[in-house]
């Protein structure tokens, strides 16, 4: 799975600059990798409790959605900056010109 994301990382690079950076890449595997831990994490605990996977109570729910906002967040921060890194700044005298 983790693979997958640095194989589909690694082909969206020749489309979108802020991808061709490494680090970039390696941040956003690493969110990716955070994420899928804690998701085994909250499906161990959840069957620890001995809970059915298709009916989770509140704390699971709760559990889960945690998982899902904070690699996203993460992941958003990453391509942000990466973002803000590679865009060409306009000098303020080219636009007056």
């Amino acid at each position: 799975m983790l693979l997958l994301v640095a194989a589909v990382l690694a082909a969206l690079a020749a489309k979108h600059v802020w991808l061709r950076d490494e680090k970039v890449r390696a941040r956003l595997v690493g969110t990716a990798v955070l994420g899928y831990g804690g998701l085994v994490a909250v499906v161990t605990w959840q069957a620890w409790r001995g809970q059915s996977p298709a009916h989770p109570d509140a704390a699971t729910l709760l559990a889960l959605a945690a998982v899902l906002l904070l690699p996203a967040a993460a992941g958003t921060a990453v391509a942000v900056s990466a973002r803000r890194r590679t865009t060409p700044v306009v000098p303020t005298a080219a636009l007056a010109a």
